[in-house]
């Protein structure tokens, strides 16, 4: 009720400020409210981990700020979107530098993460429809993925059935004001200082890096006017800036760490979609995304939609994925290959309230070296210096599960000095130890759901799993879930809930294999058609973890009026 009744006061003031050079302006308040509380317990009973998180929104939007909206005329809109996420469950040795509590010690653990989600404002039909712009934090949706940047947009739609757009600011980045991870490229730990100023401290997580400003831009052209056709283009370059560590251990000369500086390039991509439909028949598409950085492809997709009749559609996907990191990232220069997927789906609406889903096909992981046999065949190879070679049996053993010899590559354990014979780099360079092994999935994916007026009953379930010899079989993960939800007095109560069944293998860990049963008993409450209040209760149970328990409470409202 505290929530709504702020809420309320901030509207009013922000209504009181432009509803008297604006009466035709619209308003929208929405706002979510989510507290919960879970302890991950291991099978013995001690508590883990503890959270206690209360996580809250608070939307704000002011559409047709230049009044009475009229059609091909210029709009301007002001949108915000803030987020907060405390968790008072952390304890103070997670987010304290202390020598003695290292092993707990989290580099830039956030207490009360508070970042905006979205806030710009845009204008739209300028000049009769040839430009439109917007200024703040945006997101971007393209075929380069999900992106979000502080900073400006300019578009220029041509009544040649082309538009333009060209944007530029700075990358939003963890530990940075007002700001989360999500959308920066993967493979750097990156964040606020977190009380690594010192460099004393600061080198003792050395794969941690300080969170800098990252400048970026990009372009995009984009088809318009179609009914049957959209294509876009993208290129988008973002840079670093700020120190980053590039080696994990001091030099041997001077004990210090090797730095990079200035400005350089984090990411650099293009890609190009493109959709063509047609009503009553079905639809084509495919794409692609290429990594400038590291000279490959890193996506590549494409489907096709059937429509034999009105309540069934057929279609078929391919995609292929191969992950990309940051240039400051050591994990550009590890082995790393592409997976394939090919799916084939069918949905259903065979009578009214009923429709159902179900897809299925094949994954491929393709590996440099054979999975089973690698460590066995490496260690063989520093150790005689030949392929297929006779080493003394107890030390091919003692390679293999510490990955040191004296003399041939390790550690010396007399004087702790490095002993590298190159020949476990050798051994990685060689055709012999490149053979591709290929690990297939299949996947499979059955849904279905009925509803009628006050409520519905559901139907998910999965199936994904390897198989072939230890080299190529990745395990299994089946499993599914019953969820229903019912209206009670007229709608202003309702009940639902979840009943599920997984169960996973792992050949190479056959001691992580297990069945987890969980369910979740979830009333909710509408007092109005602004509000919702939920409450969420948990439950999960396995013979890794035993059993596990979690408590949500949440709180949703949106508000819309013109004053």
């Amino acid at each position: 009720m505290s929530v709504s009744l702020r809420t309320g006061a901030l509207t009013f003031v922000v209504c009181t400020a432009l509803s008297s050079t604006a009466q035709a302006v619209d308003f929208e308040v929405t706002g979510d409210v989510a507290a919960q509380g879970y302890d991950v317990v291991s099978p013995w009973g001690d508590v883990v981990l503890g959270r206690r998180r209360l996580y809250a929104t608070l939307g704000l939007a002011a559409y047709n700020l230049q009044g009475d909206a009229k059609p091909f005329d210029p709009v301007y809109n002001l949108v915000v979107r803030m987020r907060v996420d405390p968790d008072f469950g952390v304890d103070s040795a997670e987010y304290n530098f202390d020598q003695a509590n290292q092993i707990r010690y989290v580099p830039g653990l956030p207490l009360v993460p508070v970042d905006m989600m979205y806030g710009y404002v845009e204008g739209k039909n300028i000049a009769d429809g040839w430009f439109g712009f917007r200024v703040g934090r945006q997101y971007v949706t393209d075929v380069l993925g999900w992106w979000s940047f502080d900073g400006g947009m300019v578009s220029l739609t041509t009544p040649f059935y082309l538009k333009a757009e060209v944007y530029g600011g700075l990358e939003q980045r963890g530990g940075l004001p007002l700001s989360t991870s999500r959308f920066e490229s993967q493979g750097v730990w990156r964040g606020r200082d977190g009380g690594l100023t010192d460099a004393g401290t600061r080198t003792n997580y050395p794969s941690y890096q300080f969170a800098a400003m990252a400048p970026a831009f990009g372009v995009a052209l984009e088809s318009t006017g179609f009914n049957y056709l959209h294509g876009r283009f993208d290129y988008r370059r973002v840079y670093n800036t700020g120190e980053a560590f590039t080696n994990q251990y001091p030099a041997p000369a001077d004990g210090g760490f090797e730095k990079v500086d200035g400005l350089r390039v984090s990411s650099d991509r293009i890609g190009y979609a493109l959709t063509g439909f047609l009503p009553e028949l079905g639809s084509v598409r495919g794409g692609f995304a290429y990594d400038l950085y590291n000279a490959l492809i890193s996506r590549g997709f494409g489907g096709i939609d059937v429509y034999p009749h009105h309540k069934v559609t057929v279609g078929a996907d391919y995609e292929y994925f191969i992950p990309t990191f940051d240039a400051d990232s050591i994990f550009n220069w590890f082995t790393h290959n592409p997976s394939h997927t090919a799916t084939g789906r069918v949905a259903l609406g065979p009578f009214e309230g009923f429709d159902m889903s179900l897809s299925g096909g094949a994954r491929l992981w393709i590996t440099d070296g054979d999975p089973e046999s690698y460590a066995l065949d490496q260690c063989t190879y520093m150790l005689t210096g030949q392929v297929g070679g006779n080493p003394d049996p107890v030390a091919l053993q003692r390679c293999i599960q510490y990955g040191i010899e004296p003399g041939v590559g390790g550690i010396d354990p007399a004087t702790g000095a490095p002993q590298p014979s190159g020949r476990d780099a050798e051994y990685s360079r060689l055709d012999e130890a490149r053979t591709t092994v290929i690990a297939p999935d299949l996947l499979g994916n059955l849904g279905a759901r009925y509803t009628w007026g006050n409520g519905m009953v559901g139907l998910d379930s999965m199936v994904q799993t390897g198989f072939g010899d230890v080299a190529t079989n990745r395990g299994r993960r089946v499993g599914g879930a019953l969820r229903a939800k019912q209206a009670l007095a007229g709608g202003m109560f309702w009940l639902g809930g979840r009943v599920s069944v997984y169960d996973w293998t792992d050949p190479s860990r056959d001691d992580r294999d297990a069945t987890s049963f969980g369910y979740v008993v979830a009333p909710e409450y509408r007092p109005a058609d602004l509000a919702r209040i939920r409450v969420e209760w948990e439950h999960n149970m396995n013979r890794l973890v035993g059993q596990r328990f979690r408590l949500l409470g949440l709180v949703t409202f949106r508000l819309g009026f013109t004053p």
